[in-house]
């Protein structure tokens, strides 16, 4: 756990918030893998999909999972989590784009903060649908980059 927040600390030095499910074990995982990484614990957030979010109104620019859409019957409570780190974050005031991201095919996409990036390696086939019409249908918007990999911010 925490794999990919460790890559990304490494790699390009900014700063992380980790969050998984409302587990201590998870939480510990992370830390433990921070640790033999020869990094700083990492700050975690515990937060079940669906439920308040602990924080209020987060300041996060870009908000990266990876293999989140394992189990349908959670999109609707992800949606909702997704919904509010996008549409009460603090930097919802701030106007243009926050960063340029490229796409497979080599078009430049302008993306807005708070932004939401995912990425999964399985394929689940018509169930992805479910997810990215739910998400339409919350008021975000849904850009796909490239194989499996999709942005996802507040509908302008």
């Amino acid at each position: 756990e925490g794999a990919l927040a460790i890559f990304l600390q490494k790699t390009f030095g900014v700063d992380i918030t980790t969050s998984d499910y409302d587990d201590k074990d998870i939480e510990e995982n992370i830390a433990h893998n921070c640790r033999v990484n020869n990094l700083d614990v990492l700050p975690h957030i515990r937060h079940t999909w669906g439920d308040p979010f602990p924080i209020l109104r987060p300041d996060w620019n870009i908000v990266i999972a990876s293999d989140i859409l394992l189990y349908v019957k959670q999109y609707p409570n992800l949606i909702t989590t997704l919904s509010f780190l996008l549409k009460e974050s603090d930097l919802n005031g701030q106007k243009g784009v926050c960063t340029n991201i490229t796409t497979k095919a080599g078009t430049q996409v302008a993306a807005r903060c708070p932004m939401f990036l995912m990425s999964w390696r399985r394929r689940i086939g018509k169930d992805q649908s479910i997810f990215f019409d739910g998400c339409e249908k919350a008021g975000l918007e849904v850009q796909h980059l490239g194989d499996l990999v999709y942005l996802i911010s507040k509908k302008r």
